[in-house]
């Protein structure tokens, strides 16, 4: 297993990702635009008419947006390579209050317990291991698809893109959130969507998401996602996702 992958597997990734998906004030300090990001992600789904059918949280990490996306719909699926973080998404859905040792200061941490939102509906959500490139046909289809801060951690993400859409209706939308933070770590060079010079000129994520796109989709809305990573009490990273909506044609 790469290196990268790995580290989704350790008790420190699933700690900061049950932190990162669940914890709220006073875990969390800074503006209120960058808290709750896995909430705002399935909020996306409430921002254009579709069927409340099926939804597909693909990249689910603990959970929390597929959480929230239980609320809205028939079904929801969520599917993480790591799992680690799958089994503790499927203990969160079963009502289990999980542990969590946060970094306070240098080598000082801080237990915290989190637990599932009020609004889950745990008999419309399941959680399964798998891989977003290469998802079974047996899998359905779907008519919402989030893909949450995933592209730039994939080994080959236009090939989960061109994908995804034999895995929609007709009339789903597909939700990406990403802050394009191409590393070689988790993708090849050769494989990143943008960030480097072709032929001179610069290529950009967000165009070669409709090159790859614009096949099957058409694309309905874009917008910023801004988010919060605590790194210690007092340090936060201070990111902003491009978000971008498109309906399957």
């Amino acid at each position: 297993m790469p290196k990268a992958d790995s580290f989704y597997e350790t008790d420190k990734a699933i700690s900061e990702y049950l932190l990162f998906h669940y914890g709220e004030a006073p875990h969390f300090l800074g503006p209120t635009e960058a808290l709750d990001f896995s909430k705002r992600c399935a909020a996306l789904a409430m921002r254009h008419p579709l069927k409340h059918g099926r939804a597909l949280d693909l990249g689910c990490a603990v959970g929390r947006s597929a959480c929230e996306l239980s609320a809205y719909f028939e079904e929801t699926v969520g599917i993480d390579f790591s799992f680690g973080l799958i089994e503790a998404a499927e203990r969160i859905r079963d009502g289990a209050e999980l542990d969590a040792d946060i970094v306070v200061e240098g080598d000082l941490t801080q237990r915290i317990t989190l637990q599932r939102p009020s609004s889950t509906r745990p008999h419309c959500l399941s959680f399964q291991q798998g891989d977003a490139m290469d998802l079974p046909s047996e899998l359905g289809s779907f008519d919402f698809v989030l893909m949450a801060n995933l592209i730039d951690r994939l080994p080959d993400p236009a090939k989960c893109l061109k994908n995804i859409g034999g895995f929609m209706n007709t009339g789903g939308i597909l939700a990406i959130t990403s802050p394009y933070t191409w590393l070689e770590e988790y993708t090849p060079k050769e494989k990143w969507l943008g960030g480097f010079l072709r032929d001179g000129s610069p290529v950009r994520s967000y165009e070669t998401l409709r090159i790859l796109l614009q096949t099957q989709f058409d694309e309905i809305e874009a917008l910023d996602m801004p988010f919060l990573i605590r790194e210690h009490a007092r340090k936060y990273q201070y990111s902003n996702a491009h978000a971008t909506l498109w309906r399957k044609r």
